[in-house]
């Protein structure tokens, strides 16, 4: 029996390092936003169904305009609803504005609609462009003071876009950000939200991020959160929050302002795309789903800054993926080691367990006639009793631990494949996609798991369906086929392994919580006697 100890330490020590290999899972608040934001995404297409139906009013509204001005409000108007939602469209209402105000010679109004345009070409990236209108088409001049404040925030935006994504390829000479502040806090009101805007941004770059963090939150509490402005101050929030190292902090805001984008039907955003980098580490199936969803909706706008955004990132997802293959080629090698180490444990108890026996049976057959020798045969039978039974609980344990290990796998090679991982690095997001939407492989590995489990359990205890039934109401009974287990019977097959933990066994059946646990509750109120003993009577089974 040293020998066994032996064994079960060498299997321990196996199971422990495979444990190990277990990827960490978000806490429970981040996982709750997460789950929030799902929500969210689910009612996506509504959201821009709801868009469109708007934006088709203002577009029936201006074509049904004969009056020059009345037309160039309304299209402007139009402009301004497509801004976050096509970069073509806006493009083309905005020329739009420009042909009308010029039709009238109204030097404001073209004024408004080149800054606007000049705008538009800074948060799609083209800087190029952006730089030739607000550089060389706008004479300051002729600009009245609401204009003057428009124009120069559109500087001042456009400086702080540059510095923010120096990587981009069309690198421009212009000012900072910085010097364009003097000029608007004569021009904005104070109260105003692009005053405070600047007050935060000054006082960020000064390093003063306890009154940035002020300002901001004013800002975060002066729009309601499903006002497109909520999802840009909810970003920035994020920001601070990076800064002063509460990652928690910029974790909610970030999918603040991602389900504010989702509401407003944005298609040009940052907040879901850093989301998703933010959870690679520890959720690659829920990253990717959010990076794919975000460059649909970047393509779908058709601007460059967005999608090159996202390109980098998809570099990262290639690595998570590869790093993941890796872990599940380690962990399928332990569980190989761990399952031979099982095996020939179990073959060497049982032998020492049969020779013990016989040499005990021996025994009591040479001395049954001394009462001395008697009781000596009865007590080491005791002991040989004992460590039948602690035999079987090592037996049970580590079945568990076994098949819990097989269970994992399925969730962990869900989407393994070389192949996704050279599509990634060929640029065919589009094709992986398509493959991701029609693999069954999950489902294949889930199907075989069970098929496993139902013949490994039954094998050890054949007698389970009858006696679990005889603990149920006549109509509750169920007689599966030969060598098939019920869902039903799973749950409590598990609970009689000593798996009685909902969230566990939701875990190894791969189902969610809640369904483990209405399974429960329907074979409790379907029991003979008392439910709430059920789960201990069918443990009492397994002896």
């Amino acid at each position: 029996m040293r020998l066994s100890r032996k064994l079960l330490g060498l299997v321990a020590v196996c199971l422990m390092t495979a444990s190990c290999l277990t990827s960490s899972r978000a806490d429970k608040k981040t996982q709750a936003l997460l789950d929030e934001l799902d929500g969210y995404l689910t009612l996506r297409e509504a959201y821009a169904a709801k868009k469109q139906n708007q934006l088709d009013v203002y577009r029936n509204l201006a074509l049904a305009t004969t009056d020059p001005a009345r037309r160039y409000e309304l299209e402007m108007i139009t402009a301004q609803e497509y801004f976050s939602f096509s970069f073509d469209s806006t493009q083309f209402y905005l020329k739009n504005c420009q042909a009308l105000a010029a039709r009238m010679a109204d030097r404001d109004r073209y004024n408004q609609a080149t800054i606007m345009l000049g705008h538009l070409y800074d948060k799609a990236g083209n800087y190029l462009e952006a730089t030739q209108i607000l550089y060389s088409q706008i004479d300051t001049n002729s600009l009245s003071e609401e204009l003057k404040a428009d124009y120069f925030w559109t500087l001042y935006e456009y400086s702080k876009d540059m510095a923010g994504n120096s990587g981009m390829v069309e690198r421009m000479s212009i000012p900072p950000a910085a010097s364009f502040r003097s000029r608007l806090y004569q021009l904005l009101p104070p109260s105003s939200a692009r005053y405070l805007t600047l007050l935060r941004d000054q006082y960020t770059d000064e390093g003063k991020l306890e009154k940035a963090d002020s300002i901001s939150t004013m800002l975060v509490e002066s729009v309601k959160p499903e006002d497109r402005d909520f999802a840009i101050h909810s970003f920035f929030q994020s920001e601070l929050a990076n800064m002063k190292g509460d990652q928690a902090s910029r974790m909610y805001w970030l999918v603040k302002s991602a389900e504010c984008d989702l509401i407003n039907a944005v298609r040009d955003y940052a907040s879901l795309t850093m989301v998703a980098q933010l959870i690679l580490p520890t959720d690659v199936d829920r990253s990717f789903r959010y990076l794919r969803i975000a460059q649909e909706d970047a393509l779908s706008y058709n601007a460059k800054l967005r999608p090159w955004q996202i390109s980098r990132f998809l570099m990262d997802v290639e690595d998570a993926y590869q790093a993941r293959q890796d872990r599940v080629t380690r962990s399928g090698q332990i569980w190989s080691i761990v399952l031979a180490a099982l095996t020939l444990l179990l073959s060497i108890v049982t032998y020492f367990l049969i020779a013990r026996s016989r040499k005990l049976n021996k025994a009591r057959s040479d001395l049954e006639t001394s009462n001395t020798s008697l009781a000596q045969a009865n007590a080491a039978l005791s002991v040989l009793n004992e460590q039948i039974s602690q035999s079987a609980r090592v037996k049970e344990k580590y079945i568990v631990n076994f098949l819990q290990g097989l269970s994992s796998q399925i969730s962990v090679i869900r989407t393994e494949d070389n192949r996704f991982r050279n599509l990634l690095k060929q640029g065919k997001a589009d094709q992986l996609l398509k493959e991701l939407s029609i693999s069954g492989r999950s489902e294949k590995a889930r199907d075989e798991f069970y098929e496993t489990f139902d013949n490994t359990f039954l094998a050890l205890y054949p007698d389970f369906v009858n006696q679990f039934n005889a603990l149920l109401k006549e109509e509750a009974r169920v007689v599966p086929p030969e060598g098939k287990l019920t869902t039903e019977q799973r749950v409590f097959a598990l609970i009689l392994l000593g798996v009685d933990d909902s969230k566990k066994i939701a875990s190894m059946l791969d189902y969610s919580v809640s369904t483990i646990y209405n399974y429960k509750v329907s074979i409790k109120n379907a029991a003979l006697g008392d439910r709430e003993t059920l789960e201990e009577r069918v443990k009492e089974l397994a002896k």
